[in-house]
Order: structure tokens, then sequence, then C-alpha cells
């Protein structure tokens, strides 16, 4: 079900830029602002979760989620306006997130602690064994109205798996707070580790997603790379991550979340670094180089997901794993909206060979207050082990 319902996170990569181009004066510019509207739902979805108790079961939220997005994706072809594919972006993405939180949820609600290590990578496995699909299958589509009529059909077939696959909650891991203890949560996570945390991963999402919203686009006009080519790389570079999947679990169980999130932050970050010269100074000596890079920007997301989400969970302390994880995808949210805003200035005013290097300060900055946060905890723990000497 998941395998399904990410598909269309493929199609929406690779077809919403290329649609943009083709109907729409100025296209390359306004990508960045469409796929904005996409990425914006985490704003809001998240938040959405302490309704799901009272307003029906996980399994009629994930199905009902599904067959919108099948309706809003059969519509895209039909937008005559860059407002109402605005529009229609947002929903999909409002959609993609409160059904990405219901599902961190079911993990956090539905099992113990030492169990999330292992589900969390499930989730993300399934979740790209199907964004991989999607993205081979609609980099060769050429016509890209053909394309969202399939990434509907899946979709629809998506809802009703959901309603037969997706169990309940562990009533029993469920806890209510008052609106005056979730705020003082709120305040309490944002003001420890768990914040500046955050804040580092929001400025990785920003980073990634400037740089690959565009995606297509980009491959195509900075590095002369066609989409079946490039969708090429990203299809086989996200097989090659599946198997890293029964590993992470036992590398954030040994060597610590935080220290995968920062290895595989910093090795992005690196990437991104050599996409930037490679976008100043481009030849087409330099394709093999782009498209290495791109896959392995592909092979460090399954270490980023997992350990950052069971890093959130973890620094929550004694607040909700619930409230931590949402706050967390909240401020990547953010990043990913104004990733596309930043991206269609850039294009507008530089052009889009100057994404690449946006992406790489803004990744290098994430990755500082990753590292300082880490060397903050090992000072922190430091002094707690220091012996004291009394008179």
């Amino acid at each position: 079900m998941v395998i399904l319902g990410a598909f269309n996170v493929g199609f929406c990569i690779m077809l919403v830029p290329q649609f943009v181009v083709l109907s729409f004066d100025s296209g390359l510019a306004k990508i960045g602002l469409i796929m904005a509207a996409w990425t914006a739902g985490p704003l809001v979805g998240p938040w959405f979760s302490k309704y799901i108790d009272k307003w029906g079961t996980p399994k009629v939220w994930l199905s009902g989620l599904f067959l919108a997005n099948a309706c809003l994706a059969f519509a895209v072809q039909y937008s005559q306006s860059v407002l109402s594919l605005f529009v229609n972006m947002f929903i999909q993405g409002l959609i993609y997130a409160i059904g990405y939180s219901i599902l961190n949820l079911l993990i956090v609600r539905r099992y113990e602690e030492k169990e999330w290590h292992g589900r969390t990578g499930m989730l993300i496995a399934a979740f790209i064994i199907g964004e991989v699909i999607g993205f081979g299958v609609a980099g060769r589509i050429e016509i890209p109205a053909a394309g969202f009529v399939g990434a509907s059909i899946i979709m629809v077939l998506s809802s009703l798996l959901a309603l037969v696959l997706v169990p309940d909650f562990n009533k029993s891991f469920i806890r209510t707070r008052s609106p005056e203890q979730r705020s003082q949560q709120v305040k309490k996570l944002l003001h420890s580790p768990f914040g500046i945390m955050a804040l580092g991963w929001g400025l990785l999402c920003f980073a990634a997603q400037i740089l690959f919203l565009p995606f297509p686009v980009l491959m195509r006009e900075v590095f002369q790379i066609m989409p079946e080519h490039s969708s090429s790389v990203v299809s086989i570079s996200g097989i090659i991550a599946l198997s890293f999947y029964p590993i992470v679990g036992k590398l954030t169980e040994r060597f610590g979340a935080d220290n995968v999130l920062i290895t595989s932050s910093a090795v992005k970050a690196m990437v991104f670094v050599v996409l930037a010269y490679c976008a100043f100074y481009y030849q087409p000596e330099l394709m093999l180089i782009v498209l290495c890079m791109v896959f392995v920007n592909r092979c460090t997301w399954p270490f980023m997901m997992a350990s950052s989400q069971i890093q959130a969970a973890q620094l929550s302390g004694e607040c909700s794993k619930s409230m931590a994880l949402t706050i967390f995808m909240a401020i990547a949210g953010i990043g990913n909206f104004l990733s596309g805003v930043i991206n269609s200035m850039v294009t507008a005013s530089l052009g889009m060979s100057y994404i690449p290097l946006v992406a790489a300060i803004t990744a290098s900055v994430g990755v500082v207050l990753l590292f300082g946060n880490k060397y903050r905890e090992l000072r922190h723990d430091q002094h707690i082990d220091q012996p004291k000497h009394y008179p």
C-alpha cells in the first residue's frame, strides 16, 4: 500500500516541472513556486494528527486521502492557470503530509520503542520503492497528461488496499494532554537539543528540495542530461539504496542515530558542493560525475531519513513522541516550502545554474548545526561525569 501510495511522489517530481515548462510562459521561474505548494503540506499536515482519533480510524483516513489524491492527480492536466495548479499541488502535498504523519504515528502508538528502528526503516524502504518505480516510469513518459492519468489509477488502488491492510492504534500508547500541556511541550522541545537538531534538519531539507524539486528540468537545462537518463540513475540508485535498509537500524543502534545522521548529512553536503562546481564549469566530460553525485545523494537518503526520525523521538525526552515528530515534520516542511520559493527567485534573478550553489551552502550550515549539537551534548556529558572534589 505504501509502495503504491509513494508512486505518485515520483510522478510529481518528474512530470509536474515538465508540465509547468510546457504550459506556462516563463515556466522555468515558476517551477519552484508550484513545487513549493506541494512541499507546503508538512507545514500544517502533521497538526491534523490530533484529530485522527476523533474523526475516524487510520484506515479510513488513509483510504480517503489516497482517493482524494487520485482525483487531484487526474485534474492536474486540466490546470489552466498557475493559481489553479498551485492550489492543486498544495492539497496534494497536504494529503501526503497527513498520510505520512499517520504512518509514523502507527509506529509510535502501536509498537514499543525498541521496535521503532526496524519499523521506521521498513516504512522508508516501502516509500522509496514506490518513489523509485514512479521515477523510472515517469522518466519515460513523453506526455505528462498520460502520466497523471496513470498516477490517479494507482492512487485509487492504494485507497482500496488501505481499507484492508491498515491496522488501528494501540490505545494504551495514546495519552491525552490539555492545550496548556501541549504548548509547554512545544516550548520545551524548541529550547532543547531537539530544537537545534530539527533546525539543522530543516536546512538540509531546504538544500535537498531546492536542488531536486525542478530535478528533470535542472538536469536538462544545466547539465544537458535528458529526463529518461536522469530518472534511470535515480531509479537504479534507489533500488541499491534499498539494500542499505537492513543495516540502517543496526547502525543507529550501534553508533547512535546522531552519528549516522551527521555522517550521511556531511556526505550529502559534499555532493552538493561538487554539483555546484559542475554547474559553473560544466563540460560534457563532467556528465558522468554529475550522474555519480545524483547516485550518491540518493544513497544517503535512507540513512538520513531513518536516523533523523529516530533521533527526533529520542531527543523528545519526557515530552510526547508524537508531538516531537509533529514539530520535526513541520520544521522540515518550512524548509521544503521556502526552498521552492527561493528556487523561483534565484532562477528568475540569477539563473538555474546557481541553484546547486545555494543548496551546497545551506546543507553545509545544516551539518554544522548537527555537529555543534553533538559537540554540545558531549561537553554536557563530560561535565556530568567529571568527578567532584570537596574540601
